[in-house]
């Protein structure tokens, strides 16, 4: 009877033993085999045309004109509430000598973190490179933590959606808001701007033609944020890409006597389809050069 009772125990041991071998290592099994299924997942053609960007990209921007335009794949990871760190994840998916259209995002940079959206996929390194951007690490965390279930992930997709035309603004978003958006300082524009500046820089090292557009806010809230610290900060920023990446600055003018913006901060489908005939002559006459666009609406 007493050894029956050993060797159930020794059994018993050994089950316990096996279990706290192989599900530890089945955990980090998983872990390292995810992202290398993530890297197999969004494996792209360098010949498409690849789009980041906040709401302002993603309703600036008719893909599927773009697409027609210039007869090749467009593939987009903008979405409302896109945050730096989006952007990050999106860059290290982008192939080498490929075309990047990318956001220069003044609404993200001025945007409390907690409302970005930084929902993009699990990218380790694009965590390391916020933290020694100087993002604080509870924030670090709490997009850790919001990407948990997002370690297999598709980076790119080909949809969007255009604010059909109206000839008012909607005035759903209040201008005193926008306002104080540029004017009063933000502690983290400037690890969001090193952070963003990482990624340019990577995108640089890829060998990509990299193409920023800068979109316009309705004329109230430009004329608040002229002469404001942050627009300041964003010029610097501005100015420092273009000298350190041998960008050519251009500006697009759209004319029209349609109205252009649906809101203080977004273009109608108008507007987009306007700045898309102009990106994609640009994009057909310089292959090349790296290029940072100002959209102004007169």
């Amino acid at each position: 009877m007493c050894i029956s009772n050993s060797n159930d125990m020794r059994r018993f041991l050994k089950k316990i033993m096996i279990a706290a071998v192989f599900f530890p290592t089945l955990v980090v099994g998983v872990y390292f085999t995810l992202p290398l299924m993530s890297r197999i997942i969004n494996t792209y053609d360098r010949n498409c045309v690849f789009v980041w960007g906040d709401s302002q990209m993603y309703q600036g921007l008719d893909v599927s004109l773009l697409r027609n335009k210039l007869g090749k794949q467009i593939l987009t990871s903008a979405r409302p509430g896109s945050g730096i760190y989006d952007f990050l994840v999106s860059e290290k998916n982008i192939p080498n000598n490929a075309v990047s259209v990318v956001s220069f995002p003044e609404g993200t940079f001025l945007r409390e973190p907690i409302w970005d959206n930084n929902r993009t996929g699990f990218e380790l390194s694009c965590l390391q490179v916020l933290f020694w951007a100087g993002c604080p690490l509870e924030e670090c965390l709490r997009i850790a933590n919001l990407n948990r279930q997002h370690v297999l992930y598709k980076a790119f997709a080909n949809s969007h959606i255009l604010h059909p035309y109206s000839n008012s603004i909607a005035y759903s978003d209040r201008l005193s808001g926008f306002c104080g958006m540029f004017t009063e300082k933000k502690d983290y524009f400037c690890w969001k701007a090193e952070a963003y500046h990482q990624g340019i820089s990577c995108l640089s090292k890829k060998h990509c033609q990299i193409v920023l557009l800068q979109f316009p806010f309705e004329q109230q809230v430009e004329n608040c944020a002229c002469n404001s610290i942050n627009r300041h900060l964003s010029d610097s920023l501005k100015f420092d890409l273009i000298k350190e990446y041998g960008m050519k600055l251009d500006t697009l003018v759209l004319h029209s006597d349609s109205l252009l913006m649906h809101d203080l901060s977004h273009m109608n489908e108008v507007g987009a389809q306007m700045l898309t005939h102009q990106i994609a002559d640009s994009l057909r006459k310089d292959r090349i050069n790296n290029r940072f666009f100002t959209v102004v609406i007169e």
